[in-house]
């Protein structure tokens, strides 16, 4: 069962960031997040659901775009 909230810490190994830039998202309000008293927890459904919804393409996507580009020469 997949934990509901993540923290700071969780976070940023999940994603390869460090704990700095996850503070700095977080404070510019980057990142979907909830405070319980002093602490900071992410809802990992709204995370990856504000993820997904960036521009760009997923890391599926470009490699995939890499490989066809690849094939046809």
């Amino acid at each position: 069962m997949e934990k509901k909230y993540i923290t700071v810490p969780e976070l940023a190994d999940r994603y390869g960031w460090t704990e700095s830039s996850v503070w700095q998202r977080l404070y510019r309000g980057q990142i979907p997040h909830r405070r319980w008293g002093r602490r900071v927890l992410i809802p990992v459904a709204e995370l990856e659901q504000f993820l997904a919804a960036l521009p760009g393409c997923t890391a599926a996507e470009a490699l995939a775009a890499v490989g066809a580009s690849h094939a046809a020469e």
